[in-house]
């Protein structure tokens, strides 16, 4: 029994962001599962809502998992704790605001705003329900920065194990965290070419972190005036966030102050803009 639901979680965790339908035999390739056996436990995931058949191609993942995932969303409070929070965020055509929940070393996009005039323009990748390696985006790695480095070394090492993925640099990302620890924010151009995010940890009454909040947009929207202002609106909503979800009699924890940014353009950063000496 227990090997059996071992190779049914392994068929559940074949199929990652970018791969929606897989057939039996690319179940089996990327599992190392026999095919017998694929076919077998697919049918049965399928049977339970858990997996579903499409016609001449194979499977995809069933409906189940939707209700299953939004108790976990809920249970965090990342959505409810936001509600609210992001009145004022969007100042220029192009941006978006993002909000992604951290799942061990994923960041799952929960949330995504446009502002009124960004019809018709180039939107970003961050589609709401797309799961990425925390370390690529700016909301996943302010989450990231604020757990101590052993545990984020932990949960990169146990993704890349478990999902076969190449890890980040260890130094470069070590650092960019460490920056954005202390600043309380980061800017990054990392997830998207041509695209910045200026993002902050959202975190619980413990200083736990839920997740991170971002504004992104083309990079070009982000000058240095832009830049400073998006840096304290960002700050200030995390802030707010923080105060929807800190349960009462928590030690609380100080969101760091944002600091303005002496250089004109995040476009050869993918870190923490310095603050000013």
């Amino acid at each position: 029994m227990v090997s059996a639901v071992g190779k049914a979680a392994a068929l559940l965790r074949a199929f990652d962001p970018g791969v929606d339908v897989l057939s039996t035999r690319a179940l089996a390739a990327r599992t190392g599962i026999p095919r017998s056996t694929v076919h077998v436990l697919a049918t049965t995931l399928a049977t339970e809502g858990l997996l579903e058949t499409v016609p001449g191609r194979g499977w995809r993942l069933g409906p189940l998992l939707v209700g299953l995932a939004g108790q976990i969303i809920e249970r965090t409070g990342l959505v409810a704790a936001v509600e609210g929070a992001l009145g004022g965020l969007l100042r220029h055509a192009g941006q978006e605001v993002h909000v992604g929940q951290l799942v061990g070393g994923w960041v799952v996009y929960l949330h995504r705003e446009a502002g009124p005039d960004s019809m018709g323009r180039a939107t970003m990748d961050n589609r709401v329900g797309l799961r990425a390696p925390a370390w690529r985006g700016g909301c996943g790695k302010a989450a990231l920065a604020r757990l101590a480095p052993a545990e984020v070394d932990e949960r990169i090492a146990r993704l890349c194990r478990d999902e076969g993925l190449d890890p980040p640099d260890p130094t470069l990302l070590a650092d960019e965290l460490a920056a954005a620890r202390e600043a309380g924010y980061l800017v990054s151009s990392s997830f998207q070419a041509g695209r910045t995010s200026v993002a902050a940890a959202v975190v619980d009454g413990d200083a736990r972190p839920l997740g991170g909040l971002s504004v992104a947009g083309p990079t070009r929207l982000f000058t240095r005036a832009v830049l400073g202002r998006t840096v304290e609106d960002v700050v200030a909503a995390a802030g707010r966030a923080r105060l929807t979800v800190c349960t009462p009699g928590a030690r609380s924890v100080a969101v760091p102050a944002p600091r303005r940014s002496p250089i004109t353009s995040p476009t050869e950063r993918n870190a923490v803009v310095p603050p000013r000496r």
